[in-house]
């Protein structure tokens, strides 16, 4: 008998890909920029840094953007970019967090697929 759950199953995993995809270009953007940032000026001060025209500012994708795509499906991709890419590996606030999110995503997903089984 074909569940509900699993007829969905392909959708689950194409959503999982895409959102991994976004991570990846997400995180590896992020570490272009605050290379970048980091690379063209030794620690600004914040008047210095208001005073760059927005053209020489380098936008960085939040963290809560990260964890986001994370939360929704994107969590390997994301887990392999911040390995191949070292970015966010030192921070423990965001890796405790990131974890946290991959958790969530893990577990409705296992309720949603057994609740029909």
């Amino acid at each position: 008998m074909d569940s509900v759950p699993m007829r969905y199953l392909p959708i689950i995993v194409i959503e999982m890909i895409l959102a991994s995809a976004l991570a990846i270009v997400l995180f590896w953007w992020d570490k272009r920029m605050a290379t970048k940032n980091g690379k063209s000026q030794a620690e600004p001060s914040a008047s210095s840094r208001r005073a760059q025209s927005p053209a020489r500012r380098s936008q960085r994708i939040s963290e809560r953007t990260l964890l986001l795509v994370s939360l929704v499906g994107g969590w390997p991709g994301a887990w392999w970019a911040s390995q191949r890419f070292r970015h966010k590996t030192q921070k423990r606030s965001f890796r405790i967090r990131f974890w946290i999110a991959a958790t969530i995503h893990i577990a409705i997903l296992a309720a949603w697929l057994s609740y029909a089984a």
